[in-house]
């Protein structure tokens, strides 16, 4: 039992590392916002309200690796992410 709770004590002390930050969220949008897709979402008001201001997407979005987001195959992974999620977001709403 102690074990347990020691796993998870230790789980707690690691997730605020798991999380990106605002820098790394910024520099994968920059290089969305090259993608037409991307551009369809922004012009989206409700998906773009949802980019912008919804924490778990943006947090998803700071998670896309940067190097292999010039790869077509995990441009189409990401987009496909990202769509599920925002459609999941506004079902919430």
């Amino acid at each position: 039992m102690a074990g347990i709770l020691l796993d998870i004590f230790n789980l707690f002390v690691y997730l605020p590392f798991l999380k990106v930050d605002e820098e790394e969220i910024g520099k994968n949008i920059r290089h969305l916002k090259k993608q037409d897709w991307f551009q369809n979402y922004l012009q989206h008001e409700e998906f773009r309200n949802i980019i912008i201001h919804d924490k778990d997407v943006r947090q998803l979005i700071g998670k896309f690796n940067e190097k292999k987001l010039r790869l077509p195959a995990y441009q189409l992974k990401c987009q496909r992410k990202l769509r599920n999620m925002i459609i999941k977001k506004l079902e919430e709403v």
